[in-house]
């Protein structure tokens, strides 16, 4: 089916729109178009989570309610519709989504922002004995496991599944609270040859040199062949002791966009142009980890907030005939935080290192939670915190970082420059 599909006759001055999901993509276009769109918005969770800081809960260095609030105030507050349901088929050709309780929502414009799910590569077991780590639910089931673990006054083995930037930053949070614990073993396993692949590979050897004194064994070059209940197996026949397996490796699409025929294979994201457009159904966009871009980008928060705003803008310019506009991910560095120890930006032309910069990645999210927290209460408490000055606030919102800026965080170390 070609771009000039006919579409439905339109409300011309009140459109439909149907957002299908509601986290920081959904979320943002949402409160982005007009009230002269008949905005609908269906998700089967309540809450907007803060996914990138999640992990702390596993330290209790953040609590469930500072990485949430409610998705209904906040679509409320922009006077669009909220369903909390699951959307189970979508109907491009007749521009209709039928939700699990069975309520049919026609649309003239749909935006897609379903997300991912945890990946678990078809290895046996580990749909039933590792512990996902995707949402706050999920970190709040392993900070109690780690709890029960530390209660029982034996030796116990933690296993995180992933090297990357989740499994780190994972690995963080069990240091910060649990480093000094008697009897703790920790390991991680990455298939790739180092940790952090994305990343300048200086830092690999910089985590390595921060754990030393920690009982953390990095098993790297080494994939995870079957999980059990208390250990799993290495594709080199090791066997490691875990008494909790936590699972951060990789997203996958949801099987709704394969089998509405918006993908090309159950592998891939929505197939979009660079306006975010779907390449066959041209009042369908994709934004956040849906949209399968040409060029693939690092699935980070940021880029699914401009994503959202990309994706409102361009239903709004289709309605009034103007051309689209392609999305331009912006040039903001990757902030990783490790725990207590260190943090990390990361940015094409300068890797820096240093507890200043855990700060930075603090102000992100505040500034964040503030801009989109509808009832103001976080705002509030934020500020009676002071943990974040206004330099570093406005630093958090700069496109770019510059070493010059960066010193004034404080002492920070270059790890690799350009």
């Amino acid at each position: 089916m070609n771009a000039s599909i006919k579409q439905k006759k339109t409300n011309q001055s009140h459109p439909s729109v149907v957002i299908v999901g509601a986290n920081f993509a959904g979320l943002k276009a949402a409160v982005l178009l007009p009230k002269k769109f008949r905005v609908t918005v269906v998700d089967p969770l309540p809450w907007f989570e803060f996914s990138p800081n999640i992990h702390e809960l596993i330290s209790g260095f953040k609590t469930p309610d500072a990485l949430r609030f409610s998705k209904e105030t906040a679509i409320s507050r922009a006077e669009h519709s909220f369903i909390p349901d699951t959307a189970e088929t979508i109907l491009p050709e007749k521009q209709t989504i039928i939700t699990r309780s069975g309520r049919v929502l026609p649309f003239d414009y749909c935006i897609l922002a379903v997300g991912g799910q945890a990946n678990m590569f078809n290895i046996k077991g580990a749909n039933i004995h590792a512990m996902p780590f995707k949402s706050v639910d999920q970190c709040r089931v392993i900070a109690q496991r780690l709890e029960e673990l530390k209660k029982k006054k034996k030796s116990f083995s933690i296993v995180i599944a992933g090297g990357g930037f989740e499994g780190i930053e994972a690995l963080g949070e069990i240091l910060r609270r649990y480093k000094n614990v008697k009897g703790i073993k920790i390991h991680i396993v990455e298939k790739q040859n180092r940790l952090m692949m994305d990343a300048s590979a200086d830092i690999d050897g910089e985590l390595r040199r921060i754990c030393a004194p920690y009982p953390v064994e990095f098993h790297t070059g080494s994939a995870i062949a079957r999980v059990w209940k208390h250990s799993i197996d290495l594709s080199d026949k090791t066997k490691l002791p875990a008494q909790l397996t936590i699972w951060t490796g990789g997203a996958k699409p949801p099987e709704i966009l394969f089998n509405s025929n918006l993908s090309s294979s159950p592998d891939q994201w929505v197939n979009v142009n660079a306006a975010l457009q779907h390449i066959s159904y041209p009042n369908i966009f994709a934004a956040g980890d849906a949209a399968g871009l040409h060029m693939p980008l690092k699935k980070q928060a940021y880029h699914a907030l401009d994503m959202g705003k990309t994706a409102a803008e361009n239903i709004i310019r289709q309605h009034a005939g103007k051309p689209l506009k392609n999305f331009k991910p912006s040039a903001k560095p990757m902030l990783v935080s490790f725990g207590d120890l260190e943090a990390f930006l990361i940015d094409p032309r300068i890797v820096v290192a240093g507890p200043a910069i855990g700060l930075l990645k603090e102000a992100v999210f505040q500034l964040v939670m503030t801009e989109l927290d509808p009832s103001g209460l976080f705002s509030k408490a934020i500020h009676s915190t002071e943990r974040v000055s206004n330099a570093t606030l406005k630093l958090a919102s700069a496109t770019s970082v510059s070493p010059v800026s960066l010193a004034k965080l404080g002492k920070v170390r270059i790890i690799q420059k350009a």
